[in-house]
C-alpha cells in the first residue's frame, strides 16, 4: 500500500475518532499489530465496547473488510482476556460525502443483538404474540335484493324472397 493510501486511511480513522468524541463517546485509535491487529478504533458507547474497522478505499470489498473486522475483534478480546468478543463494525468512507454519512456495515444477527429494549415497553414480538384486547362490535347490514325478470321476445326470421 502506498504512503498516500496509508495517509488517506489514517486521516479517515482520525476523522471517525474525532466525530465520535464530538458526540460525547469514548473513542481511541488502536496501534497496528500486523497479524494481531485489534481494529482501527475502539469506541465505548452507552457502556458497550465496539471495534471499528475503517476503510477509505476506491474499491469496496465487503467480504474482505468483514473478515478483517471479525478477526480483529477476536484479537482485541484475546489480548485483554475477555470471554466475549466486542461487536465489530466496518465503517466505509463514501466518496465526496462528509464523515457522518459514512456507511456502517454489520451482520443482521449482531445488529439485532445490539437493539435496545426499552424498560416497561412492549416489544414488537410481544405485540404480535399478545395483541391488545379490543372490543369488537359486529355490524350486520341487511341488503335487499330485488329480483328482476327480463322476458325475451322470440326472434322471428324473415323469409328470403325468391
Amino acid at each position: 500500500m502506498s504512503s498516500y493510501n496509508k495517509a488517506k486511511g489514517s486521516k479517515f480513522e482520525t476523522d471517525i475518532m474525532k466525530y465520535l468524541r464530538k458526540l460525547g463517546h469514548f473513542a481511541e485509535r488502536l496501534a497496528k499489530a500486523g497479524a494481531n491487529d485489534e481494529g482501527d478504533i475502539v469506541a465505548i458507547i452507552a457502556g458497550q465496547t465496539y471495534i471499528l474497522e475503517c476503510k477509505n478505499r476506491k474499491a469496496i470489498n465487503l467480504p474482505q473488510f468483514w473478515s478483517e473486522a471479525q478477526t480483529e475483534a477476536s484479537n482485541y478480546a484475546k489480548a485483554r482476556g475477555l470471554s466475549v468478543e466486542p461487536p465489530a463494525f466496518v465503517i466505509v468512507k463514501r466518496r465526496n460525502a462528509p464523515i457522518e454519512q459514512a456507511w456502517v456495515i454489520q451482520s443482521l444477527e449482531k445488529w439485532i443483538e445490539q437493539m435496545p429494549v426499552p424498560q416497561g415497553q412492549i416489544t414488537s414480538t410481544q405485540s404480535w404474540n399478545n395483541p391488545p384486547v379490543e372490543e369488537v362490535v359486529e355490524v350486520k347490514e341487511e341488503v335487499k335484493v330485488e329480483e328482476v325478470v327480463v322476458e325475451e321476445k322470440p326472434k322471428t326470421r324473415k323469409k328470403k324472397s325468391q
